[in-house]
């Protein structure tokens, strides 16, 4: 994996969090996809035992032990897919839309380290359903920036999804922006929870920043709000919940591969 280090502020940390989603050597793949993003990543620390519940059988939800992850159980990625592309690189239809998915990493006895699952995807219609556990949802999406004279940049979003089946997430994000990390070349396999054994290959460039990280105690520059309401996942997000990390990835630049 080739970093490009742009910032001078923990840098070495901020790594760290992609470092633990880029595992696995590159192997025989079959190209399925590509897309081009802007992301937002949210880490929670929510009780064990419900993220316990959303994982495959054998396998033992974590928490993730470094970086600016770290203390995190659960993660929340708000996409904006602004281009889907097909094997070929021909736009598909449609060519563009925005999703959410919810995941965990788990450890199994006799498996070597941690596996990244998909325990929960969101998308409008027409459901792709990649990983098996997707569910019906509007997803919406605003975003700004601004710079000053003096070259102080704000960004701010707002996300909102709210599954069919009823309840709604909402993020309501602003931020004093600093400066970016570009990671490239980096790679994830991640696993569906509703059905273990089937993964993607994701290979990916981003420009990420850390917004917010409660290991590093580093507050967020701005505010935040944060709400999780869903009927199935009330146990996860009952109000104890805590708020361990928020990224922010303005470009998100994947190949998406079957094994």
């Amino acid at each position: 994996m080739k970093i490009i280090r742009m910032n001078r502020f923990r840098t070495v940390a901020l790594l760290l969090a992609a470092a633990l989603i880029c595992t696995g050597p590159a192997r025989a793949e079959t190209k399925v996809g590509a897309t081009v993003e802007s992301r937002l990543l949210v880490g929670f620390k929510v009780d064990d035992a419900a993220a316990q519940a959303w994982m495959p059988e054998g396998w033992k939800a974590i928490t993730l032990p470094k970086g600016p992850l770290a203390g995190a159980n659960v993660m929340l990625v708000l996409m904006d897919r602004h281009l889907i592309l097909d094997p070929e690189g021909k736009p598909q239809t449609p060519s563009s839309g925005r999703a959410a998915a919810l995941l965990s990493y788990g450890v199994a006895e006799g498996q070597p380290g941690p596996r990244l699952f998909i325990t929960r995807v969101f998308e409008p219609a027409p459901i792709v359903d990649p990983y098996g556990n997707s569910v019906p949802a509007q997803i919406t999406r605003s975003a700004q920036s601004s710079v000053g004279a003096d070259g102080a940049t704000t960004r701010s979003e707002a996300w909102v999804v709210t599954p069919e089946s009823g309840g709604q997430i909402a993020v309501d994000l602003s931020f004093a922006s600093g400066t970016a990390a570009l990671v490239k070349g980096a790679e994830a396999l991640p696993y569906s929870a509703a059905k273990p054994e089937f993964h993607r290959i994701y290979r990916y460039d981003q420009m990420v920043e850390l917004v917010m990280s409660a290991a590093m105690d580093k507050p967020v520059a701005g505010d935040v709000a944060v709400t999780v309401d869903l009927p199935d996942m009330a146990a996860m997000f009952d109000g104890s919940q805590q708020l361990a990390a928020i990224l922010s990835i303005p470009v998100y630049i994947r190949d998406v591969f079957l094994p």
